[in-house]
């Protein structure tokens, strides 16, 4: 049976056959989605699932971790829908975490040592 899948924005709805990942499911057609590798790695095709049922394949665990999985987030390549799917794209994983609060919270992180470094006296004669 075919499910209906929806991308957050956009009016465009595709159909996905059984055993078909979502990603394929869009393959030649116009989306909101990039396309890497198809092979579950590189992690361009990251989404969230908003709405639906699905079972995912294998996908690199430096793209998506246990966090993000559990979140809902997924790669829509190895993405197999088992109801109707509504998904957000969100393309390649932020260095550190699965969504943006990670990235700011890195970014802290990294300006608190930079501080850290700068607030050393000046060198003599400089």
């Amino acid at each position: 049976m075919p499910h209906r899948i929806t991308i957050e924005g956009s009016a465009q709805a595709f159909s996905s056959q059984a055993g078909q990942s979502a990603l394929d499911a869009m393959v030649g057609r116009p989306s909101a989605l990039e396309v890497g590798c198809r092979s579950g790695g590189c992690g361009v095709c990251r989404v969230e699932v908003l709405h639906g049922d699905y079972h995912c394949g294998d996908m690199s665990a430096e793209q998506i971790s246990p966090e993000c999985r559990a979140a809902g987030i997924a790669l829509a390549c190895r993405l197999y829908p088992g109801s109707d799917l509504h998904l957000r794209p969100l393309g390649r994983r932020p260095r550190g975490g699965c969504t943006p609060p990670s990235d700011i919270a890195d970014l802290l992180s990294s300006l608190t040592r930079l501080a850290r470094c700068t607030d050393r006296p000046a060198a003599p004669g400089a």
